[in-house]
């Protein structure tokens, strides 16, 4: 396309551009204006070593994000001086759930300046402040807490930086215009050249509708294939589906904190961890009659299956960066999904309470239960095996459907006269 031919188009069609343009801006400024407000409340807790060190600093750096994972609990392990969002919900009289509070709730950490940052949104601007606060205090009662069986150089400390203020989040009416009108101008532009290119395009417009013809006749004569195969693949995913087992899972989350915020002590709790994972694992237990293991899971719940079972159905996984390993548990009945997982975990935290009884204060590793475990369906995902199934289907609807076509021709090229063929196979430019 020359420069001419963009100048004449733009003669032509240009103005769809500025129409485009203006409608989508108003579009979104209706749009903005239909949304119910929602706004923002941002807490910010500084985490302070209580000696300038270099070790307890980077000691606090390595449990800033073990902070955020048991800050952003919903129901809280075994501490009752834990922060979580019952507790929260319990103190301000709210009225929802844990988890529709924790899902408007969101957590980030700076490593840099040991900040942890509390967003909380909602629709109400004085709701969101007085949450984003009494979660941020909440926190920092729970550290004062820790603190009390340290010495006054060990503790880290923690403070709101400021009063969290409530601000809009959404709509953002002016972004919204600006961005609509921004997506008009490309929208415009974009069909102002479609405009023209069909017009230049007008010689090749029979060629063109020739070969459309062709893929409409060919759909007209084997589009079946098309339809049934998908519909075929996806009832037979959707019937095994339904002819699967529910299996649920539940997920236990730990949180291993050396007691003394020390930068040796936490790089020997990360080093630990990958031990505490063997620990945990195993069927029969050592010698230990503490050490946590599957046998001792099914005799405190009294289970009808073996160890090997139980640890089959059981999988480990860990994050070194903010020291927390999750049990993850498998089982046909998500409530002895959740038991059996919080039962091996507690089990786990009452290991390090007994090792830890052998130690001082100041050297021990204590693990707490993050969360209460809840279990969610596992398998089968009847949705997506359906979808995935149809989507296989459509796959192999369209090789029939190609394969049947590329037959028919070649049977049709063998039935014909040898001069037929001949012509056939060369080029019209030679013919």
């Amino acid at each position: 396309m020359s420069l001419w031919d963009l100048t004449q188009i733009l003669r032509r069609w240009g103005w769809l551009i500025p129409v485009l343009s203006i409608v989508t801006a108003l579009s979104a400024f209706v749009y903005s204006r239909l949304q119910t407000p929602v706004y923002r409340a941002v807490a910010t807790i500084a985490v302070q070593p209580a000696r300038p060190d270099f070790g307890q600093s980077q000691a606090a750096k390595t449990l800033l994000s073990s902070y955020v994972q048991i800050m952003s609990s919903a129901y809280g392990g075994g501490d009752l001086h834990q922060p979580s969002a019952s507790r929260v919900i319990q103190a301000l009289q709210l009225d929802m759930t844990p988890e529709q509070l924790r899902r408007s709730a969101i957590f980030s950490a700076d490593e840099r300046s040991l900040l942890i940052e509390l967003e909380i949104r909602s629709y109400d601007p004085e709701v969101a402040q007085r949450i984003a606060r009494t979660w941020a205090e909440l926190f920092i009662e729970w550290r004062r807490t820790e603190n009390q069986t340290l010495r006054q150089e060990d503790q880290i400390d923690a403070l709101l930086v400021d009063q969290p203020v409530a601000s809009r989040f959404r709509p953002q009416t002016t972004f919204n215009v600006a961005a609509g009108a921004l997506m008009g101008l490309v929208l415009g532009g974009a069909l102002a050249l479609l405009m023209g290119w069909l017009e230049l395009g007008a010689a090749r417009a029979t060629e063109q509708w020739l070969l459309l013809q062709y893929y409409l006749r060919l759909l007209r004569r084997r589009g079946w294939a098309l339809v049934i195969f998908p519909l075929a693949a996806a009832g037979l995913a959707f019937v095994y589906s339904r002819l699967q087992t529910p299996m649920y899972r539940a997920v236990a989350t730990i949180a291993v904190q050396p007691a003394r915020p020390d930068f040796g002590q936490s790089q020997a709790a990360k080093t630990l961890l990958n031990s505490y994972l063997q620990i945990l694992s195993s069927v029969y237990g050592g010698d230990d009659p503490a050490q946590p293991s599957a046998r001792r899971v099914i005799q405190e719940l009294g289970l009808a299956m073996a160890p090997e079972q139980l640890r089959r159905n059981m999988s480990l996984s860990l994050d070194e960066r903010s020291m927390v390993i999750r049990l993850e548990v498998r089982a046909p009945d998500g409530e002895l999904a959740r038991q059996i997982a919080k039962r091996w975990a507690q089990q786990f935290v009452e290991w390090r309470q007994k090792e830890n009884e052998k130690l001082r204060r100041e050297d021990r590793i204590d693990a707490l239960l993050v969360d209460e475990p809840t279990y969610n369906r596992f398998r089968p995902q009847t949705r997506l095996n359906v979808a995935l199934g149809g989507l296989g289907g459509l796959l192999i609807g369209l090789i029939v459907l190609f394969f049947e076509e590329g037959l028919e021709n070649l049977r049709r090229w063998m039935e014909a006269p040898p001069g037929a063929r001949r012509r056939e196979e060369i080029p019209e430019a030679l013919s």
